[in-house]
């Protein structure tokens, strides 16, 4: 049986057609009433019911009129604004055969007159056009609809229109990425929509039949959905010169000499074109702001581009551009540049940056001694957000430079990675006030790489880093010491020290932690004091790798982890364990892999592990059983990979059988079984995911 869904009332023959009716209106009213009084208690407002069921009654069952005009009547819980919903005019007009087009209008006219302008610009795009986020907000800036509104900046107060029409359901999540920030419009509310464009926007989907007239002077925003020769005739259009937006919904390959009848053009998108080089004419749009190219063929930007004075966004991402020019800088209006990643690399490169005083998003920038590559170029870069990743502080002569980055200016950046080169002259004093005066604002993630002083700056204390939720610290082999209390705000640390890190352990708990990677740090030799549920009493990951000297872990402690999901102990190989090793039911991965003593709490630290659901063990030679067939009939056991265990003997045959992934390998005590021995049979995302957690040689 085939079964085809559509509004259209005709319906070809022999197919049968079910006519689907609204909602039965005890279950209406009560659907809509929530969508009315929202978290409100209805009972507190009974002068509003009455009222509220007269409206009810006009939406004929639709749940999409409920959520719509019971999310605007939710905005004012006033018996003026109710009735004047309830007696509005629009009841009256005609509406063919869209009955709930009234309550679709009266959501809109309640509109603030801002978002009003940002709703209607919408209908530029074709119908179930996905929206991504920022993109949107940033053509509603390039347009002018969006401007800054006391301390807040434009994309900001952008967000919060955006937010407005998705809580008004006149813009829903796009269910197609239910794991992307992107939206659509219902087509319904899109026809409600065109209504009040007032010819302002021109989806152009057939040109076969178009004249001049057509192209009516009203029109400013306009897609176009039509290939080949028939761009060109689109040159032959009166009143392309009033047009403020262009977008081109096809990748076309031809070219277009007609871009320099677009005097007034703001907001060009010519993504995902063939054209390996842009057209010379679009260098003449002196008032271009916002402009296009991703997903395209383009490999080179013409040499007059940098004279688009005017232009606040370029959108290059997964083109082929490879570089950027020097001459960027000119560029100094411009708040966002997305490009491809060696293109990116490149502009880290490029000097004089602190031109781009707007600019909001760096992904990295390297210090160099030459002019104009200095660390100070951050000086005014006050709008960079997102995350940024200083390279090459070593090219820093002195602390007095260093401060002229002014990184506790920089408020909204949230993510910041400090990087020294690994192979250099050690400068201790110089590192050391370098990274005292770098003190960033308000960031989540800080990662520090290759640091070469012997102490942590003054302001890793919670007063400081209020906001701090991830830490890494990597290859600082010369730090002897970490102060807990400095990171008691903290929700990962990762320490990766490839020369001495010393002793990460004081009486200070990470009350917000949840992830723990210890990551080749040489010198670290017990986690005793640290790694306790006190400590880290919202742990859910524990990863230690390549500690050669790590003799002591609590692990008789481990089952107060209740939070705990995955733990991996790896290459710790003078790890010793006088202690029975206990664990959490919590627990999901498990991965052992030369750990010395830590085997012999085998098989009795896995009874409780309800929930495991991968388990690997690597040379663990005083592992003589693993009974999988216990395990597996009390857990969820989706994978299992055991290699270069010497004196294994029993593993539980029978339940190998209905374990999707299974690995064996250099077990020759283990003879029941061939070797090796392998079975793939994790299938969907979601179990392949499982196989990232595993630890290879």
């Amino acid at each position: 049986m085939i079964l085809v869904t559509g509004r259209c009332p005709v319906v070809p023959n022999p197919v049968t057609d079910v006519e689907l009716q609204g909602l039965p209106s005890d279950i209406f009213w009560d659907f809509f009433r929530k969508c009315a009084f929202g978290t409100n208690d209805p009972e507190s407002y009974p002068h509003l019911q009455d009222i509220g069921q007269s409206i009810s009654t006009k939406l004929c069952g639709s749940p999409l009129a409920a959520k719509t005009l019971g999310r605007m009547l939710s905005t004012n819980l006033t018996e003026q604004h109710w009735r004047a919903v309830q007696k509005s005019e629009l009841w009256e007009l005609p509406h063919e055969d869209n009955e709930i087009l009234p309550a679709l209008q009266l959501s809109y006219l309640y509109l603030p007159e801002k978002v009003k302008r940002c709703f209607v610009f919408c209908l530029m795009f074709p119908k179930d056009y996905s929206f991504e986020r920022d993109e949107i907000v940033d053509i509603w800036v390039a347009e002018g609809f969006v401007a800054p509104r006391g301390s807040m900046r434009p994309e900001d107060v952008g967000m919060i229109y955006l937010d407005e029409l998705r809580s008004r359901f006149l813009l829903q999540t796009d269910p197609k990425f239910p794991n992307k920030t992107r939206y659509v419009m219902h087509d319904l509310i899109h026809d409600m929509a065109v209504s009040f464009s007032m010819d302002e926007c021109l989806v152009m989907q057939d040109l076969r039949n178009l004249n001049k007239s057509r192209m009516h002077d009203t029109f400013r925003h306009m897609s176009i959905e039509v290939e080949g020769e028939a761009l060109i005739r689109v040159g032959d259009m009166q009143h392309l010169n009033k047009l403020h937006s262009l977008r081109f919904g096809i990748k076309f390959d031809v070219e277009i000499t007609w871009f320099s009848q677009l005097s007034n053009i703001q907001y060009l998108s010519l993504k995902g074109c063939k054209l390996p080089k842009l057209p010379e004419s679009i260098c003449e749009l002196s008032s271009l702001r916002h402009l296009d190219i991703s997903h395209s063929s383009v490999q080179e930007l013409p040499s007059k581009f940098w004279c688009l004075y005017s232009l606040q966004v370029l959108d290059a991402s997964r083109s082929s551009l490879r570089t950027i020019h020097h001459d960027v800088t000119k560029l100094i209006n411009l708040c966002r540049l997305i490009l491809p990643a060696e293109a990116s690399h490149n502009l880290s490169r490029v000097p004089w940056l602190g031109n781009l005083s707007c600019l909001r998003n760096l992904s990295s920038f390297t210090v160099a001694k030459q002019n104009g590559r200095g660390i100070g170029e951050l000086k005014f870069m006050n709008q960079l957000s997102g995350r940024l990743y200083i390279r090459s502080l070593s090219s820093v002569g002195s602390k007095e430079e260093a401060v002229g980055a002014r990184l506790a200016d920089k408020q909204y950046l949230k993510e910041l990675v400090l990087h020294w080169p690994r192979f250099r002259s050690r400068f201790v004093d110089r590192d050391n006030g370098v990274f005292e005066v770098l003190h960033p604002p308000r960031i989540v993630c800080l990662e520090v790489i290759g640091f070469g002083g012997h102490r942590l700056p003054g302001w890793f204390n919670p007063e400081d880093l209020p906001s701090l939720r991830s830490l890494e610290i990597s290859g600082c082999g010369y730090i002897q010491s970490l102060s807990i209390p400095c990171f008691a705000y903290g929700t990962r640390i990762n320490l990766n020290d490839d020369y001495g890190m010393q002793q990460a352990s004081r009486s200070v708990a990470f009350t917000r932690l949840t992830a723990l990677r210890v990551y080749k740090c040489q010198n670290l030799t017990n986690l005793e004091q640290f790694l306790t549920p006190e400590k880290l009493p919202h742990i859910e990951a524990i990863n230690l790798e390549d500690c050669e000297n790590l003799a002591s872990v609590p692990v008789h402690n481990f089952a107060g982890f209740v939070c705990l999901r995955d733990l991996k102990i790896c290459s710790c190989n003078k790890l010793k364990c006088p202690r029975q090793m206990v664990l959490p039911p919590s627990l999901r991965r498990l991965c052992l892999v030369d750990c010395n003593e830590l085997d012999r709490s085998f098989p009795a630290c896995l009874e409780n592990l309800t929930s495991l659901t991968l388990l690997q063990l690597g040379s663990c030679n005083n592992i003589q059983c693993i009974p999988l067939n216990w395990i597996h009939s009390n857990t969820t056991l989706k994978c299992v990979v055991v290699s270069n265990c010497q004196e294994l003997s029993s593993i539980g045959r029978l339940a190998l059988a209905s374990i999707q992934h299974v690995k064996l390998s250099d077990c020759p005590k283990l003879t029941v079984i061939p070797q090796p021995f392998m079975k793939a049979g994790l299938q969907t995302k979601e179990e392949k995911e499982l196989l990232k957690f595993l630890s290879h040689p």
